[in-house]
């Protein structure tokens, strides 16, 4: 079936052009340009869509088929956000992907909303709600999940030999610190920290996508390839489809969390601790919740056998309908 939707606006934050008139980032650099790449490839596989993408002008081009693929560059001295405004208003609906520290997330995604366009994105109270790790903890355990203790810096920290102390509303392993002796430890820089047990265990993840009555699709199962060092953590990318052997286990979970934040539509992703190996096994345990795509979509289609972008954005444009796969059931 051709897809009627002409044209989606996809807009990365630090790809995007938002930061043109300082310093590109590096830390996260690498996993958005994969994302970018996952999600506009997955787009244009689409019957009839057209993807215009923000882009940093100092910023390489990507190589997306020029029929397919527009950038709108956003170069030094512009006003990034006008510009963003500007191009939302070329096209039929919006995906913006966006950590969630410091408000960023809701921030975009509340700016494309004000242009009038569907914007792929969860809702504003589901968006704050993960967006603060402290929060998030305490609304599953309030539902009966389970979630790592989470309390805020300079609170009495959860009993456990050792603790992990991070920003509230932090992305991947940025900023993340093991600590033996919580007491004399003292933050970096100013900001909403937390502290957390060391829960051992694999960390993992899953890719669900949610649609707007709260109805849970499961799609993957992955390993995240985590290093522990020397007093920190470091990310090195996810195995997409690694833990399949778990998806028995995970998937009450998934709808357990849904069911818990009412507002998560469309392409959500967990990181949790599997703890399966013990004499009784203790099973997952939910580190956070992130409402917007993430490093797991990368591969996802792959690895599903089909392409879960026209999905998502049925959820979001009814004119899309076209999925990408010949089984298209919701």
């Amino acid at each position: 079936m051709e897809n009627s939707l002409r044209r989606v606006l996809v807009c990365e934050y630090v790809t995007g052009g938002v930061l043109c008139n300082g310093p590109l980032p590096t830390d996260l650099m690498a996993e958005a340009k994969a994302m970018v790449a996952a999600l506009v490839g997955d787009l244009i596989a689409l019957d009839g869509v057209h993807v215009t993408l923000c882009w940093d002008s100092r910023l390489a081009s990507p190589s997306f088929p020029a029929d397919r693929v527009a950038l709108f560059a956003v170069v030094p001295g512009d006003d990034a956000e006008a510009r963003w405004r500007a191009a939302a208003a070329l096209c039929d609906v919006v995906w913006p992907i966006a950590p969630e520290s410091d408000g960023l997330l809701a921030h975009v995604a509340a700016l494309f909303r004000g242009t009038g366009r569907p914007v792929v994105a969860c809702a504003p109270d589901a968006i704050a709600l993960a967006s603060s790790k402290a929060a998030t903890a305490a609304r599953l355990a309030a539902h009966g999940i389970a979630a790592i203790p989470t309390v805020p810096f300079g609170a009495p920290p959860p009993p456990a030999a050792r603790h992990v102390v991070k920003p509230d509303d932090g992305a991947g392993c940025l900023d993340t610190f093991v600590v033996d002796d919580i007491a004399a430890w003292t933050p970096p820089h100013a900001g909403r920290w937390i502290v957390q047990p060391l829960v051992d265990g694999e960390a993992c993840s899953l890719s669900m996508l949610v649609d707007a009555a709260g109805g849970v699709r499961l799609l993957g199962c992955n390993r995240q390839k985590v290093e522990r060092g020397d007093g920190s953590f470091s990310f090195h990318g996810v195995e997409v489809g690694a833990m399949e052997h778990r998806r028995a286990a995970w998937e009450p979970l998934a709808h357990a969390i849904a069911a818990a934040i009412p507002g998560l539509r469309g392409y959500v992703a967990v990181d949790l601790i599997d703890r399966p190996d013990g004499p009784v096994p203790d099973g997952p345990v939910v580190v956070e919740v992130n409402p917007r795509l993430s490093v797991g979509y990368v591969g996802l289609s792959r690895v599903l056998g089909w392409n879960p972008a026209g999905d998502i954005l049925a959820l979001f444009h009814t004119t899309s309908a076209d999925s990408g796969r010949e089984d298209a059931d919701v």
